[in-house]
Formats: structure tokens, sequence, C-alpha cells
């Protein structure tokens, strides 16, 4: 029996790197914290997954960590920054710190070497993994680096934008539009060349961030492939004119039939920018697929894009009943399962700036922290806290005898939220917006995100 389950065994390895890249020519490039390493035999592509030798890995100056191999049981018992793997060939589970967890790539072994997926051991190690296609590259970084803060300029925000920008490492400059023949224009006057250098004079990377909120006209851009082309010249001649960092495009309540063509559209914008310029998409969170969203590819989008912001906000808007705008379950919801579709290190999560206030019979008002002040001198607002939303909410009776529910953010929510992001090694996050006085956020952006 023992010979018939090692004949088994081997033939299962067998099969899987007949599966994978066998020389040093078609594996992936590895970079260990910005430093190339050359490994032999290389890594391998196996299901999609980059799959690396595992000692060369765990003993790398980098991590120093411990790496044992036990032949009677086909385990290798991994010991690197307090944590203890033990994977076993051919097996789907792995325990970490006793735990077991489930593999979507089994181990194996290669030219006597074991094989293990890199991004779950980069994940387990608090480390981020980046991939670069053009180059088929992969970059592990271990070393602690400052999250983004991408965060949305809107409206002449620029005394704002002066007082926090230590808070800040890129801004979207949300002040351009474009319509169903794909022309580009501002929406509104500022002063545009100004926030532009104050932005580079403080070392925040510029994005040109551009909105369409028109089904229709969307409809009418996207499935013509002379107007998308139309757009695309004008975003990678605006961004060379003026020396952006990247494009942010905001398209939002796209049509099913756009599904295709939206996608297409963002891989010709990423085709004429370039690597050296990022391209960023804002996308609705969502905890499933959902019929609504049937215009957006998440999947292909993440694939194709550089970052994309997660629009982690409005779960109770005006419409809805007074409720939480950013309920934590559902913010931690969203990040799990948009993982599954979008790499961690490309996801910002979108944090709100503002809430609303509900009254009984009147319609239903956007708040920000400066409205909530003059609220507060006005009438007299009870503060409560829900602990199973982690939100704060207000409540109060205005002149006319109507009652009102006010649900906004404050530290000790937007910190739950940080937690989310920085736990689950995503990129960072985005807020909107720039303007609305949400000091409580920069105060934590500056403590917990950017280093300062």
């Amino acid at each position: 029996m023992k010979r018939i389950y090692l004949l088994c065994c081997f033939v299962f390895m067998i099969l899987l790197v007949g599966a994978a890249p066998l020389s040093a020519n078609t594996g992936p490039a590895i970079k260990i914290d910005g430093q190339p390493r050359m490994f032999d035999p290389p890594c391998q592509i196996v299901d999609g997954r980059t799959m690396i030798p595992v000692r060369y890995v765990i003993e790398d100056s980098a991590l120093q960590g411990i790496v044992t191999w036990n032949a009677d049981s086909s385990e290798v018992d991994i010991v690197c920054k307090n944590k203890h793997f033990v994977f076993k060939i051919a097996s789907h589970t792995v325990i970490v710190d006793g735990k077991n967890i489930d593999l979507d790539v089994v181990p194996y072994i290669y030219q006597n070497r074991t094989y293990i997926p890199l991004r779950f051991l980069a994940e387990q190690l608090s480390a981020r993994v980046t991939w670069n296609t053009s180059a088929r590259q992969v970059s592990i970084d271990f070393k602690p680096t400052k999250s983004e803060v991408f965060a949305y300029y809107y409206y002449r925000a620029f005394d704002e934008f002066q007082a926090n920008a230590d808070s800040i490492t890129d801004v979207a400059l949300r002040w351009f539009e474009t319509n169903a023949n794909g022309d580009l224009f501002y929406e509104y006057q500022d002063d545009y060349n100004k926030v532009l250098q104050f932005a580079r004079d403080n070392d925040i990377k510029t994005h040109a961030s551009v909105v369409f909120m028109d089904k229709d006209g969307m409809h009418a851009l996207l499935s013509d492939p002379a107007r998308r082309q139309f757009l695309v010249a004008q975003l990678s001649e605006q961004v060379k004119q003026n020396d952006y960092d990247g494009v942010n495009i905001d398209f939002e309540f796209l049509g099913k039939d756009d599904r295709d063509n939206f996608s297409l559209f963002l891989q010709e914008l990423k085709q004429s920018l370039g690597n050296d310029k990022q391209l960023s998409v804002a996308l609705f969170a969502c905890t499933k697929s959902q019929s609504w969203l049937a215009g957006y590819d998440y999947a292909a989008i993440g694939g194709i894009v550089d970052r994309v912001v997660i629009m982690a906000y409005d779960y109770n808007y005006k419409t809805s009943p007074a409720g939480p705008v950013a309920p934590l379950w559902w913010v931690e919801d969203v990040v799990a399962y948009l993982k599954t579709i979008i790499p961690a290190e490309k996801i910002l999560l979108g944090l709100p700036t503002y809430g609303y206030d509900w009254g009984e019979g009147i319609n239903t008002a956007t708040v920000t922290a400066k409205r909530l002040e003059s609220l507060k001198s006005q009438y007299n607002l009870t503060e409560s806290f829900d602990e199973a939303s982690m939100s704060p909410y207000y409540s109060y009776v205005d002149n006319n005898g109507v009652s009102h529910q006010i649900w906004l953010e404050n530290r000790e929510s937007l910190n739950t939220k940080l937690d989310v992001a920085l736990d689950n090694n995503l990129a960072g996050v985005s807020f909107w917006r720039i303007g609305n006085g949400f000091t409580d956020l920069y105060d934590l952006l500056a403590e917990r995100m950017t280093g300062n």
C-alpha cells in the first residue's frame, strides 16, 4: 500500500509540474524588498497563482526564517516572523499557528524544491505583493511602507488641501467631465495650475479625475470605438501636457450592455497611458454579484487598472430609512468579497466624510462635520453610538417640532474602518472629499496611514 501511495503522489506531482513553466526563461522574475532575486529552479505559474520555491524566500535575508522538511509526512515546517506554518504536499490544507486554512492551489515538489503559493504566504506575513504584467515580474515587499491616501479634490477646496497635505499621498482632481461624444472639459473653474504646483511641491501624486453619470450618454460613448479613442486621446494629452501621475475614471450607473465596452475602454486607456502612469477607477461597493451592477466586470477591471477605489458608503442613502452610511460589518463584508475578485494590493477602501440628516416628513439632507457643528449650536443634539454598526448618530427636534436623526462618521468609527484596510493589506484608503472639513479623518490619516 505504501508503494502505491508513493506512486500516486509521484504521478500527481508530475501532472502538477507539467502544468507549470519549467524553465528559467519562462518563470516570472521576482524582487524582494526592491532587489531582484535569481532562483534556480524559478518561480512558476500554476492555475493563475505564482508558486515559489519556499526555502529561497523564507531563508532570504529579508526574512531569515527557518524551513524544515519532514520526508516521512511530506510536510514542510516553517517558522518566520513569529508565525508557524505546516504545508503538506498535495494538500489543500495548511496549518497556521495551529489553525487549518484552505489553499486554492496545493504545494508540490519540483527539482527537489517545495513550491507553495506566494500570495498566501505574503499575506500571512503582512507583505505586499504586486505583479507587473509587461515585465512578468513579481515584487514582494516585507518592509513597512506608507499606505496610500487617495483623496478626491472637488470644487475649490484649496485651503483645506493646503492645511492637510501631510495626510494625503495622492489627489484625484475631480474637475473634469466628459459626454456622449467623448469631449473632455472642466466641470467648474478653479486655480488649476496653483493646485497642481502645490501638490507637486509637497510630493503628492496628481490624478486627472473625470466623471460621467448619464446612462444613455455613457452607452453612446462606450459603444462607439471612435468616440472611445477620442476620449482616450484627450486624456492622454491632458496627462502629457500637465504631467499628471495618472487618470481616475468615475463612470457611475452603467447599463449591463456596456459591461464589455467599459472594460475595453479601460484597456485602451491603460495602453495609451503606459506603465509609468497610474489608471484608477471608482466602483460601487458590493458583497455579491448584483443585477444593478451588471455594467461592471469587477474581475476584468481589477486585471486592467492599477487601483480600484471601492465606494464603501451610502449603505443607507437619502431615500433609505435613517441608519449608518457605512456600517462596519458591511464594510468588512465588502472587502472580504471584493478581495476574491480584485487583488488586495489594488484596492483603495473608500471612506465617507459626510452623512445624512433624516427628518420626519421632510427631504433628507446631506450633512458634513461643519454642518453638524452648526446644528449643535442651534439645537440640543443627543449623541449616541450604535455598537452593532460601530457608527455614531445624533437626535434632535427642530424649531418646527420635527424629529431628526443624523448618521455621520467620527474618529472612533473611522478608526475601525482604517483597521479593515490595514488588516487586509489593501493599497490604502480613499475619501470623498477634500472640502468637507472632516478634521477627525485627517488626524487619523496622518497618525496611521501616511506615517506623519
